[in-house]
């Protein structure tokens, strides 16, 4: 039986929920136009931090790099060295980040045997996939053997998403600055999803933020009525909102457990503080 080392990137969010120390995490990192620091995802600054401050300076946006190679190779030698013989990798969809080639082009400069997986989403998605992976690496399944069992949460994964500002969606790139702009004149608060491609994706244009949220409700609602369903709120400090939020669903689905977890820097460094995602993996199916 081979040793499998279960690895991801930092917009899975690990950071915020309870998880095996084994698995490692590639930090992605984020800097500001105000310094010149570098910050590594949530070690040298956790969610809490990064959205109060952009908060007091909401035009210090910040940029975000995944992590180097010269990390990813030093992970991967050390990994060999503590006797792993294969690495998965499990990124953030490969429509949002280069990560995932980057991976794949590690991959042929070291010994260990590594497999990049891209989770085409982010946040808790991803780490629903990391933690998946480990438990069966733990049961002695094989990279070939977990991949499919990924495979099946990724395609039955789906995260809905509204935020309070374009902003940061149009300074980093997600969103054109036409588009942007407009939205902001019109004070336009876009429900979004990440689509099967890992792209995001508008649903619909809305002009406030709590017709927004209701409309993430009704989607969430429409789309797991009656089935079993895994559900998650992953937010950027928006503490009032996901009170709203769990009281809404619990209405609905009293018997539900609701996992809530912070939207890490690098991932709320595009969201903006305030952006929430509900999101729901179907099970059994």
């Amino acid at each position: 039986m081979k040793k499998v080392a279960i690895l991801t990137c930092s917009n899975a969010g690990l950071d915020y929920l309870d998880y095996p120390k084994d698995i490692r995490i590639l930090r992605s990192v984020i800097h500001f136009s105000s310094d010149d620091k570098v910050y590594n995802d949530y070690i040298d600054m956790d969610a809490k931090t990064f959205y109060e401050r952009i908060k007091k300076d909401p035009n210090d946006i910040p940029k975000t790099s995944y992590v180097s190679i010269g990390t990813m190779i030093e992970n991967f030698e050390e990994l060999e060295k503590e006797g792993y013989e294969e690495a998965l990798v499990i990124v953030i969809s490969s429509e949002l980040s280069g990560l995932y080639e980057a991976v794949k082009r590690t991959a042929s400069e070291v010994n260990i045997k590594v497999t990049a997986f891209d989770s085409k989403t982010l946040a808790y998605g991803e780490a629903y996939m990391v933690l998946e992976a480990h438990r069966l690496a733990e049961e002695g399944k094989s990279v070939a053997e977990i991949i499919p069992h990924l495979e099946k949460i990724r395609d039955n994964d789906m995260i809905y998403f509204a935020v309070d500002t374009l902003l940061y969606l149009v300074k980093n790139g997600r969103l054109s600055k036409l588009q942007g702009t407009l939205g902001t004149m019109l004070q336009m608060k876009p429900v979004l999803f990440i689509g099967e491609s890992g792209k995001v994706e508008t649903l619909e244009k809305i002009r406030t933020t709590s017709k927004a949220h209701k409309r993430v409700l009704e989607k969430y609602i429409e789309d797991t009525k009656g089935k079993n369903v895994i559900t998650y709120i992953s937010h950027a400090h928006a503490d009032e909102y996901v009170a709203w939020f769990v009281e809404k669903i619990k209405e609905e689905f009293p018997e539900r457990e609701i996992v809530v977890a912070y939207l890490t820097p690098v991932v709320g460094a595009h969201t903006g503080p305030k952006g929430i995602g509900i999101g729901y993996i179907l099970l059994d199916k």
